[in-house]
């Protein structure tokens, strides 16, 4: 279950920079108002990277949650089913955002709970956190933007997803415009925007599934724009000890060198991978794949004496699905975690094998 809380609380927002990648160029003139979705995701993009905004947000989890165990024993299958009670759970950070002299300079603290601070000036990412505080891994998932985020940048966006303008509401009393985001095959979720009419700056973002319902919600619940926003709020809001101050973020992934001598048969179209790594302890690997929205991983490990076979837990927009692959090379156990429906979740499972 840790690696489906990891990565929804990592995830939050991403769908910023990725989805401005669908313009394709096309964009409004400087000066003139946003017209259509292309221009709409550009004035989003542009906002998140040179608006001064200070502001909370909150980010949260519906779980719709069940849980399937499978086991078997010689030739006879168990199969355990339960459903979770409905639940929904709210995480609120602070963002402070300016830019000065030309460089972005950014804070995000984390509201209630453990107290831990992001900090990136221009490319470099800095954490703080309490003494002793051995607790904070966001292993390589970086922040670059207004909420934490990955995302990588997609050529072919558009060839998954459909972007559409579906009228006009308003979020903490600003005006906004609504952007609906839809899949374009059932193994993808699609999202639902709101853009401040007067900045083009995301105020809520809502992933849903194909009968519409709410997975996760991200939306500011206060903001302060402009002249407004003091530099001093940019500094760290505790006392702490700073982590890893010199990491530099790259917008563009560069491409995985590592080897991998598992075959994943099949994935969705439009998912590629972004990294992937050996894991020598457990004789397996990690595999991470991105369309530019939605980002999913698989884990091939040696099995546990004491796996339970097949377990399959959905939290929120994260699936956690793992599958029993046994052969001639000994007992392995498949884990797909991340934000794609169950059904495709099991479709990979199921696709992967020993690579030559």
């Amino acid at each position: 279950m840790k690696r489906i809380s990891a990565l929804a609380s990592s995830r939050l927002c991403s769908i910023v920079l990725a989805a401005a990648s669908v313009s394709n160029g096309v964009l409004a003139e400087e000066g003139e108002a946003p017209t259509t979705p292309a221009d709409w995701l550009h004035a989003m993009d542009d906002a998140f990277r040179s608006l001064d905004y200070d502001g909370v947000f909150e980010y949260s989890i519906a779980s719709h949650s069940q849980i399937r165990i499978q086991k078997r024993q010689g030739n006879r299958a168990f199969s355990v089913t339960a459903d979770l009670a409905h639940d929904i759970k709210v995480a609120s950070f602070r963002i402070v955002h300016m830019v000065v002299d030309g460089v972005e300079h950014e804070r995000i603290a984390h509201r209630g709970g453990p107290r831990r601070e992001i900090l990136r000036t221009g490319g470099q990412v800095s954490y703080v956190l309490p003494e002793g505080d051995d607790s904070f891994a966001l292993a390589e998932d970086l922040p670059t933007g207004p909420y934490p985020r990955r995302f990588m940048r997609s050529e072919d966006l558009s060839a998954n997803y459909r972007f559409d303008l579906s009228g006009r509401s308003s979020v903490i009393g600003r005006p906004t415009v609504c952007l609906e985001v839809h899949p374009l095959d059932d193994n993808r979720y699609g999202f639902l925007l709101w853009l401040d009419e007067e900045t083009g700056l995301l105020l809520r973002s809502e992933l849903r599934d194909a009968t519409g319902r709410y997975l996760e919600r991200v939306e500011f619940v206060s903001l302060k724009v402009g002249a407004s926003v003091s530099q001093d709020a940019l500094q760290p809001g505790m006392p702490g000890v700073l982590m890893r101050p010199s990491v530099e973020f790259n917008e563009v992934p560069a491409p995985p060198t590592v080897p991998v001598s598992w075959k994943i048969g099949w994935v969705p179209p439009g998912f590629r991978i972004t990294d992937a790594y050996p894991q020598e302890a457990k004789r397996g690997v990690h595999v991470m794949f991105n369309d530019g929205l939605a980002t999913f991983s698989v884990f091939v490990e040696a099995a546990p004496q004491s796996a339970a076979g097949g377990v399959f837990s959905r939290n929120g927009a994260t699936v956690l699905l793992s599958h029993d692959l046994t052969g001639e090379r000994g007992d392995y156990l498949v884990t797909v975690v991340g934000e794609v429906p169950p059904e495709t979740a099991h479709r990979i499972a199921e696709s992967v094998g020993r690579g030559q």
